[in-house]
């Protein structure tokens, strides 16, 4: 039989206990209490309600008591945004020398078109996949007796956790050589400004898109805006958060097309869905304008 290579975690979780089988979709809001329990009081705290939610995970996997608070897109997104910037954190890239580091500046100064970015999201349902395998299962949750609860981790074991689970994942799955080059092809419209509206209606789509596990992006999307050519000729960007005034002068010398581009780029059109909305007959032509464009960037910043 064909093995099923675009499994994202499990495919839900058959609960056993004497004269009782219970199953737990994953599409059920339940499956991620195996991460929700593990985060942080710090983390939970973010969103003060889910701090009303049992630490006894006896009543509330066996009932639907509380199907208010998890039956939510806040619950989802307060699981998924804690995991997808922690593993944020673990993610290496090369740096001039050859070695590896963190990636440099905050998680929310890179676009949400960044691949990066996007794969700090994909990871998560590997993450409640690889807790089956290292103690934190969804059956041993089931298994706790009624009135026992779990406690917080403190946020340096939780830090710990993610820590050793995420560079297995990035190994297993063999996403270095994709990470390096998506680092060494990174330009400046890869960065956002806090204030950036563009960064807001992104984030307003995402927020919207990311609320089913269906929506999780698989590796080929996440590669979709690779170009097909890596050079060692692409510009390089600076480290630092771009000033918002600076790039926004910048953008007002571009002509309308290549600020369409921009435009476009940063609302996470792929460079196919960009050539047709521009005029260019292929995504080639948009990768080498956004790269033309990044070359006139660095030029204006030296002026």
């Amino acid at each position: 039989m064909k093995s099923d290579r675009t499994q994202r975690g499990p495919k839900g979780f058959i609960l056993l206990e004497p004269g009782n089988i219970m199953q737990i979709l994953p599409e059920d809001n339940k499956s991620w209490l195996t991460l929700f329990y593990s985060l942080p009081e710090e983390l939970v705290s973010k969103r003060p309600a889910y701090m009303n939610l049992p630490r006894c995970p006896f009543d509330v996997i066996r009932s639907d008591d509380y199907a208010e608070l998890l039956n939510t897109d806040v619950f989802l997104e307060l699981v998924w945004d804690c995991y997808a910037w922690s593993a944020w954190q673990c993610f290496e890239v090369p740096n001039k020398d050859g070695d590896y580091r963190e990636i440099p500046g905050s998680f929310n100064s890179y676009s949400g078109d960044f691949p990066l970015w996007r794969l700090s999201y994909t990871i998560i349902p590997y993450i409640r996949e690889k807790f089956e395998h290292i103690g934190l299962s969804f059956q041993s949750l089931f298994n706790m007796p009624r009135g026992m609860e779990v406690p917080f981790l403190t946020y340096q074991q939780f830090s710990n956790l993610i820590g050793s689970v995420v560079p297995m994942i990035v190994k297993e799955q063999n996403w270095q050589p994709i990470i390096d080059t998506i680092w060494a092809t990174r330009d400046e419209t890869d960065y956002v400004f806090r204030n950036s509206l563009v960064k807001k209606e992104f984030m307003r789509k995402w927020s919207h898109s990311r609320t089913s596990v269906g929506a999780m992006l698989s590796l080929d999307q996440l590669m979709e805006d690779t170009p097909d050519s890596i050079t060692a000729e692409s510009a390089p960007f600076e480290e630092e958060i771009i000033e918002s005034q600076t790039f926004e002068a910048f953008v007002a010398t571009l002509s309308e097309r290549d600020q369409q581009i921009l435009q476009f780029k940063s609302e996470g059109f792929t460079l196919k869905e960009i050539a047709a909305k521009v005029g260019y007959q292929n995504h080639s032509a948009v990768s080498k304008r956004i790269h033309h464009i990044s070359e006139k960037y660095s030029e204006y910043r030296n002026q």
